[in-house]
C-alpha cells in the first residue's frame, strides 16, 4: 500500500467528528470563527468535533464551502461518487426511434381520415 491509499484509508476510518476538526483546523479556523460563519455558538461547534452532536444538513452545505470539499467527504470520507450517466446519443437515438414512430401513426391517421372522408363525398355523388 503506498503513502496515498494509505492517508485515504485513515481518511476513510475517522468520523465526521474528527474530518469537522481536521478541515476547520486546516484552514487555519477557531471554532468561535466557524461558528460566527454558521451564525452557531462555539459550544455547537464543539459538540460536532468531540461527536457529542452533527450538524444539520444546511450547516453541511455551508460547511463545504468553508472548508472547500464535497459534502461526501465531510460525511463519508470520500469524494464525490460518480453516477453513470447514459450518453446523449444513445437518449437521441432512442428520442429520434420515438418521433419517427409517432410521425408515422399521425401520418396514418390523416391518410385513414382523408380516405374516409373521400368515400363518403364519393358515395354523396353516386360515384
Amino acid at each position: 500500500m503506498d503513502i496515498m491509499e494509505n492517508m485515504q484509508m485513515e481518511v476513510m476510518n475517522m468520523d465526521i467528528s474528527e474530518r469537522l476538526q481536521e478541515l476547520r483546523k486546516k484552514e487555519g479556523y477557531s471554532q468561535e470563527q466557524v461558528a460566527e460563519m454558521l451564525g452557531l455558538s462555539r459550544q455547537a461547534i464543539s459538540k460536532w468535533e468531540s461527536g457529542q452532536g452533527k450538524p444539520e444538513i444546511d450547516n453541511i452545505i455551508k460547511l463545504t464551502e468553508i472548508y472547500h470539499v464535497s459534502a461526501d467527504y465531510i460525511l463519508l470520507g470520500t469524494e464525490k461518487v460518480s453516477v453513470p450517466v447514459p450518453e446523449k446519443k444513445e437518449l437521441s437515438q432512442e428520442y429520434k426511434k420515438a418521433i419517427g414512430i409517432i410521425a408515422i401513426i399521425a401520418a396514418t391517421a390523416i391518410v385513414t381520415v382523408l380516405f374516409i372522408t373521400a368515400l363518403g363525398l364519393l358515395s354523396r355523388l353516386g360515384i
